[in-house]
């Protein structure tokens, strides 16, 4: 329930999403109608008070989708600053004060995990909402977490494993420890866990599931800066490094649309353009081999929120030769599920195990590619890939009816 000021409560949830928005190559890619959210929470003067008005008449606040709703806080922030008023304010306000408290202990408990890592001589860098939130938003409600992110060096993933396991965390997707297998852990190049109390942590030993090789982040942790939290020092990525990451991190289809993937770069553009380092960037993105979806996501921010993306970095992204497999790969990853199909799956699949191989040194063959299967679907066992991929089929089979009954219904 949310608070509202007077009269009683009443709950402003959001609905849960279903497949990609109708015309979009991927949920990450926002509607018409989330970009007129997006620009209400983001643009200043007569600008976002426009879009505030269109969104109003555009959107049903009490059937949100769950990527609008995070946006709500930083909503009632700009509408603050724009000097709104409005009945729903009350209402944001509410919203605003719930995310206010839920990041609040999740910074407590965080600086609580980051000292128990730095006492066992773990370093760790800090990622996603816990660094934007205080570097870009400066505001500590404005950007909703669900969950902390860290990245730790690959050396240093037993150890903090060792470090979870005795801290009664437990690991999403499997019963127990022994779920993580070596041979799953040299595949998996992060892994989700959750604590007795429910709150969650995203653990990373590489930060792109695209690396393949095994020292693919040694920039990244050359670059990165002091920052505190609580009464703990560690380490985040530089703005330059935090823009890729959000860029190509968000670019990619959920059924929680991803959208705020473009406060994110936006906050971060305006509130640290000089800190960024752009041909290091460019070089970074062309490492990792994610130019594409560094291009794409930039034009986007530059066309349709006038970002400030140097003119010279947008010509050398067009003009950057990319492979085709990499062009495929973006329009794969940003299709819905549904609609992959299951040789462009199967694809994708061979795309990771070969990254696999790059990095890890396992050996090229069948097994490897069940195996790779078999850990992106989280199953502790091979043989329970055939149970699994009927299943999963059905449930894509599914969806991608009632999606085609839904255009039927509402062309």
């Amino acid at each position: 329930m949310i608070d509202q000021g007077e009269g009683p409560p009443r709950p402003l949830m959001p609905m849960p999403s279903g497949t990609a928005p109708a015309g979009q190559p991927g949920g990450f890619w926002p509607t018409e109608t989330q970009e007129l959210l997006l620009k209400a929470a983001l643009l200043t003067d007569d600008q976002g008070r426009r879009a505030w008005q269109a969104w109003q008449k555009a959107a049903d606040i009490e059937a949100l989708d769950t990527g609008s709703f995070r946006l709500l806080p930083l909503l009632y922030s700009n509408l603050l600053k724009l000097g709104v008023k409005d009945p729903v304010m009350p209402r944001l306000k509410g919203v605003y004060r719930h995310f206010w408290f839920r990041n609040q202990l999740l910074f407590h408990h965080m600086a609580k995990l980051l000292t128990t890592f730095e006492h066992a001589g773990i370093p760790t860098l800090i990622l996603k909402g816990a660094p934007y939130s205080q570097l870009y938003y400066r505001d500590p409600a404005a950007r909703p977490m669900g969950d902390f992110d860290l990245l730790i060096r690959p050396q240093d993933r037993d150890r903090a494993l060792a470090i979870l396991q005795s801290g009664k965390w437990q690991p999403i997707y499997y019963d127990s420890f022994a779920g993580l297998t070596p041979g799953y852990l040299s595949y998996a190049t992060s892994h989700g866990f959750r604590d007795p109390d429910r709150r969650e942590l995203d653990l990373h030993w590489h930060l792109f599931s695209f690396c393949a090789a095994p020292d693919c982040d040694r920039g990244f942790w050359e670059r990165s800066i002091p920052i505190t939290v609580g009464a703990v020092t560690t380490r985040t990525l530089s703005a330059g490094d935090h823009l890729l990451h959000a860029c190509v991190h968000g670019a990619a289809w959920d059924e929680i649309p991803p959208i705020r993937w473009v406060a994110d770069a936006v906050l971060i553009l305006r509130n640290a353009r000089e800190e960024i380092d752009w041909p290091t960037l460019l070089a970074e993105a062309q490492h990792h081999q994610v130019t594409v979806p560094l291009r794409e996501t930039c034009h986007y921010l530059r066309s349709r929120f006038d970002a400030p993306i140097p003119d010279h970095v947008l010509t050398a992204l067009r003009e950057q030769t990319v492979s085709r497999a990499e062009e495929q790969e973006f329009t794969a990853r940003t299709r819905p599920l549904s609609a992959r199909g299951l040789l462009l799956e199967l694809w994708l699949l061979s795309r990771q195990a070969t990254r696999w191989r790059r990095r890890a040194g396992v050996s090229r063959g069948p097994l490897t590619f069940l195996r790779t299967m078999q850990y992106t679907a989280k199953r502790a066992t091979l043989t329970e890939l055939p149970l699994y991929a009927v299943r999963r089929g059905g449930e894509r089979l599914a969806t991608g009816w009632r999606a085609r009954l839904n255009q039927e219904k509402d062309p």
